[in-house]
């Protein structure tokens, strides 16, 4: 409980940093895609950061933690960290390219399960080193604004039968026009022998990249995720619907929903359903 407070506290306070530097607004993606909002210690938000103190899900994957996992309850506490660190500035004198460290955490904690004493039931970490470029290339009345290329690690730190992790190289390509801003990031997973390998068909659900697309009406922001094999013969793939409002200055009230495969790296190959509410304290990209 201590370490879950501790956690908690963290993504608050970081979160609550880094907001307050683009409350005012910005682009749809909430700012953070450029690393504008930083910290004392030069942290900028990455990804989204944000709490969800309840959700209901369907689907969980309880096999693999035999006889607790049946006690696991549908309804649970969500929330994820993500946090970015400018590694080296202007590598090699190029103005507008720098090396990054990102790191995501995301956490799906049993927090009514008062009879377990409330156990985390996965939480995925996921540390990248990337080289990131600001462009200004047009498309289709888009703008291209930052190109990513990088290394990615993705694991539940568990040991066997619950360890589940991946590498793999990726690109990510950022785009803007008005009050929409899109992200297309492909990757490839880097292969494992068949000894080390504890997800050996984990493409075959997350495929080989994902869609974003995020819009600014008024106030409020909408953000859709979409993932797909692109197998028609076991088509597989994963779609994350976001609605955020503004509450004050510094917080917005976050709804999420989840219908597919990939969730969570324990969830990754059994398809979950997902619907939370809480509150959100940095945006995408």
């Amino acid at each position: 409980m201590k370490r879950t407070g501790a956690c908690l506290a963290l993504a608050l306070a970081l979160g609550l940093a880094g907001n307050a530097a683009h409350a005012a607004g910005g682009n749809p993606a909430g700012g953070t895609a450029s690393g504008t909002a930083r910290s004392a210690l030069d942290l900028a938000a990455y990804r989204a950061t944000y709490v969800l103190p309840l959700t209901y899900v369907t689907g969980l994957n309880r096999a693999p933690f035999g006889p607790q996992g049946r006690t696991f309850r549908n309804q649970e506490m969500e929330f994820q960290l993500s946090l970015r660190f400018p590694v080296w500035s202007h590598p090699l004198g190029h103005r507008g390219t720098n090396l990054v460290f990102g790191y995501t955490q995301r956490a799906f904690w049993q927090a009514y399960d008062r009879a377990d004493s409330s156990p985390f039931r996965e939480t995925d970490h996921e540390p990248q080193l990337l080289v990131e470029t600001h462009t200004d290339f047009r498309w289709l009345g888009f703008r291209t604004r930052i190109v990513r290329v990088g290394l990615d690690h993705q694991s539940n730190g568990q040991a066997d039968p619950l360890s589940r992790s991946w590498n793999r190289v990726f690109a990510e390509f950022v785009a803007e026009r008005g009050d929409f801003a899109i992200s297309f990031r492909p990757w490839y997973r880097i292969p494992e022998s068949a000894a080390a390998d504890n997800n050996p068909d984990i493409t075959h659900y997350l495929g080989y990249g994902q869609f974003r697309v995020a819009f600014r009406g008024g106030r409020d922001e909408y953000t859709v995720m979409l993932r797909d094999n692109f197998n028609t013969g076991d088509n597989r793939g994963a779609i994350r619907l976001g609605w955020s409002f503004p509450l004050n200055q510094r917080l917005r009230g976050y709804v999420q929903f989840f219908d597919g495969y990939g969730e969570s790296l324990i969830d990754y190959n059994v398809r979950v359903l997902r619907i939370g509410a809480g509150v959100m304290l940095s945006n995408w990209l």
